[in-house]
């Protein structure tokens, strides 16, 4: 076995010196059918990689997802890739803004921009080091700002897709979106507390709507934005199996967490529909003390939903439990069917995590949860990956034609 084949690209505008450009009224370059026309051309730069640092995810489910970062270092003797080098075929342009994209096995692990090129001059050229810091699309995002706007009531995921396609963003990054289940409040007349105002920042809104639909909304593998809707994670299929048996796909290390960290029975949620709703358990309070989280800043257009999305906070937070927080996976050792099933993971996929013990009952324990996050340490002859956990709603829920979910008065409504 041995570690999966990296492959690196990046996005060069092209240049006299490279990928000559089509030329009106130019005796060579202006011939038709022989050139290249104008743009972006993506170049295989794999050669002079050394290492390679993915970080996607979050932290924990009462944050958003981060954008997606790399770093990737470069060993650059001939300067290619410096952009003070008026000799380099891509001079100009070797600059901030340029795409890059890794794959392994051909399989995409990251699609982002570089933000920046920091080169390390050494005493000797031959030593000229290169390290390319780079963020995904959440970074276009988080920089653009909306004019005042006054949107329809509509579901969560075309209102997602009403705010990229407005005139003053036009986002032009690939889209996945669900149409969502949460109808989001709002009136094209305006006048209303569902109006966007002038300078609201687009990241931040898609956010609010991520949250007011108890969904997932992040910068896939691909570089597509992805918007997950909630019942996308109800009676979930697991596509990942880590064991420490041999039955499954075995991991090097495994992390776990017992705090109070997300330890709330005392939950706050409201929107522009009327007063805050809230959600307890007497339990809990008796026992942990009051434990309070507040999100009144939702867009649902009833206070039912509101009241909903509370009470499903709840049964999620209300207890302590013992989660697997991480695994780490050396490639190395894996077969070329489990490389496959990993690097074709994504954030949200769904993942069990089986621990075995010598001593003490019971002798093993299975948690089904869901990937939060997704790390790569890539060095010749060395492919690392750590997958980070969240907790998922475990709880049966009723689903149609199902012979073991479909059972009434058996299993629980979704709203």
């Amino acid at each position: 076995m041995s570690v999966p084949t990296i492959q690196v690209l990046v996005g060069f505008e092209q240049t006299t010196g490279f990928a000559t450009p089509f030329l009106l009224d130019s005796a060579t370059y202006g011939l038709l059918d022989t050139s290249t026309l104008g743009g972006i051309q993506m170049v295989d730069v794999t050669e002079m990689v050394q290492s390679i640092s993915i970080t996607r995810g979050r932290n924990r489910n009462t944050e958003a997802f981060n954008a997606g970062t790399a770093q990737v270092t470069f060993h650059d003797p001939d300067r290619q890739l410096d952009p003070l080098n008026a000799s380099s075929p891509y001079y100009p342009y070797v600059e901030p803004r340029q795409p890059i994209e890794i794959y392994a096995n051909g399989c995409a692990i990251y699609t982002g921009t570089i933000t920046d090129w920091n080169l390390d001059y050494h005493y000797a050229e031959a030593g000229n080091v290169l390290t390319a810091a780079c963020s995904d699309a959440f970074t276009v995002l988080a920089q653009m700002v909306m004019n005042a706007w006054h949107p329809d009531e509509q579901l969560s995921g075309e209102r997602i897709e009403a705010v990229l396609d407005l005139s003053d963003v036009e986002y032009q990054g690939g889209r996945n979106l669900d149409t969502g289940q949460s109808v989001l409040g709002g009136h094209p007349g305006g006048g209303h507390d569902w109006d966007v105002p002038e300078g609201t920042n687009v990241l931040q809104y898609l956010q609010r709507i991520e949250v007011s639909e108890a969904g997932f909304l992040f910068m896939d593998r691909v570089g597509d934005l992805r918007f997950v809707e909630r019942f996308r994670l109800l009676n979930p299929t697991v596509m990942i199996e880590f064991t420490d048996d041999g039955t499954g796909i075995p991991y090097s290390s495994l992390t776990n967490q017992f705090g109070d960290e997300l330890l709330y029975n005392y939950v706050h949620m409201q929107s522009p529909a009327g007063a805050a709703q809230d959600a307890f358990d007497a339990e809990s309070i008796a026992r942990y003390q009051s434990l309070d989280y507040s999100k009144l800043d939702l867009l649902n257009s009833t206070t039912t939903e509101v009241l909903n999305l509370a009470d499903r906070f709840l049964a999620v937070h209300k207890d302590p439990f013992l989660r697997f927080t991480g695994v780490s996976v050396q490639l190395a050792a894996l077969d070329a069917a489990q490389q496959e099933t990993l690097l074709d993971a994504d954030l949200t996929d769904v993942a069990t995590v089986q621990k075995s013990f010598a001593t003490g009952s019971p002798s093993s324990v299975t948690e089904t949860l869901i990937v939060s996050g997704i790390a790569h340490e890539i060095r010749p002859g060395d492919h690392r990956v750590r997958f980070t956990f969240e907790s998922i709603d475990t709880r049966a829920f009723f689903t149609l034609d199902s012979a073991l979910l479909g059972i009434l008065d058996t299993n629980l409504l979704a709203f």
